[in-house]
């Protein structure tokens, strides 16, 4: 490994190209809303003002970060990966530096960065988060990643950001550019991760797969997905087995009625339906990533069981948990101290079922969702957040007509009355 800061280094800011749903860049996905970069006029770029890969990896704010990153110092924009470290969790950048620790390529682009931080680019990895078209109005989200769920918001006078919403809906109408910028990057590519909204129904997605196909790139590039699991692109999934591997991470947050019940609009046979369809596809190797919210915090035991009787090769039997920090009403901090203790002991006995039993992972999953369980436990419970729950679910259960929550859920009736 190059001699450098591993406490703060992450290779994204060297060999990543990432868009924000409204098509403006960032670092990462990890950075979300605040993560923009700007031109040296302080301007936020759009994916389509884009003309020379080169110049915008070498403008003054990535040089900036490239340089305190090197110099052992944590980047502002950075910040969320760094909190997550912090509380004992597992971040992204983590995951990007062990993974890119030992790529000669990487281990040269840093030794030759200039003292100004200056590069010369070799794009890797791209992640486009392509629109807020999207089918679902899930509970957690909003209208900048789900168009559908500005209806919602409106109805009952939930305030949103309009401009990004609007952008995000709006500034992917032409694929021109990013076929433009698709081709300049192919020969250098080897990971392309495309969310959304939901990605499996993008055109702009499919057209950039065809020009890398046509200029003889795929095979060199894993593709990499999140999704709702709720569509079936046949000519997607076709189009597959001209890449070298496809990851898809299904977001799934529980089973049956409660997650139709968190991804309104979603049906669960059919969820069930493209999840076998897909693991049996020969590129694919799969992942459930679940939301970790008041919600499901009780019922996560049945994704676990599912997982375990599906049975698949190409299914780790553990999930990924996503700390979902926003909104903060679906936060599990909301909830009294006895309840969060009750979550804890429910996963506690089930995971005691497996000890020994199961490899790494499964120890190193089943111990952060405890970790983090035990953070919350310590933590005063959020009454002005338990408040807006109770308001904001029986809004939308009125406008959705659906059943109360504590019918499916029945730890809830407490909070709920």
């Amino acid at each position: 490994m190059t001699n450098y800061k591993t406490n703060t280094l992450c290779p994204l800011p060297w060999i990543h190209l990432s868009s924000h749903l409204d098509s403006t860049m960032r670092i990462c996905c990890n950075t979300d809303h605040s993560g923009f970069i700007k031109s040296n006029d302080g301007n936020t770029i759009k994916l389509s003002e884009i003309e020379n890969i080169n110049e915008y990896f070498n403008v003054d704010e990535y040089k900036e970060i490239r340089k305190k990153m090197l110099n052992g110092q944590r980047p502002k924009i950075c910040n969320k990966c760094y909190e997550i470290e912090d509380a004992g969790g597992l971040s992204v950048r983590q995951g990007y530096l062990q993974r890119h620790s030992k790529d000669e390529s990487f281990n040269k682009q840093i030794s030759s960065t200039l003292g100004n931080g200056s590069i010369n680019v070799e794009v890797k990895s791209l992640d486009l988060s392509l629109s807020n078209k999207c089918n679902l109005k899930c509970i957690m989200c909003n209208p900048a990643a789900s168009l559908p769920i500005k209806q919602d918001f409106e109805k009952l006078n939930i305030e949103y950001d309009v401009h990004f919403t609007e952008g995000a809906s709006k500034n992917w109408n032409d694929s021109g550019p990013i076929e433009n910028i698709t081709e300049q990057i192919s020969h250098s590519l080897r990971q392309y991760l495309t969310t959304g909204g939901e990605p499996f129904l993008s055109k702009i997605h499919l057209k950039t797969l065809k020009v890398l196909t046509q200029n003889n790139t795929a095979s060199n590039i894993s593709l990499q997905y999140h999704t709702n699991c709720t569509i079936r692109n046949d000519e997607l999934f076709e189009i597959w087995n001209e890449f070298k591997e496809v990851d898809v991470h299904f977001s799934i947050d529980s089973i049956g009625i409660l997650d139709e019940y968190i991804r309104f609009n979603s049906n669960w046979k059919t969820i069930e339906n493209n999840v076998l369809l897909m693991l049996e596809h020969k590129k694919v190797r799969a992942e459930v990533h679940s939301c970790i919210q008041v919600l499901n915090i009780f019922n996560l035991t049945e994704i676990y069981d599912w997982i375990l009787k599906l049975e698949k090769p190409n299914l780790p039997s553990f999930p990924f948990h996503i700390w979902m920090d926003q909104p903060k009403w679906l936060h599990i901090d909301i909830l009294p101290k006895h309840l969060k203790e009750k979550a804890a002991d429910k996963l506690l006995n089930y995971f005691a079922q497996y000890r020994g039993e199961k490899g790494a992972l499964f120890r190193e999953r089943s111990q952060q969702i405890l970790s983090y369980l035990e953070r919350s436990i310590n933590t005063p419970q959020d009454l002005e957040g338990l408040n807006l729950f109770k308001k904001r679910i029986r809004d939308f259960e009125r406008i959705r007509n659906l059943d109360p929550i504590e019918t499916i859920v029945p730890e809830l009736m407490e909070i709920m009355n």
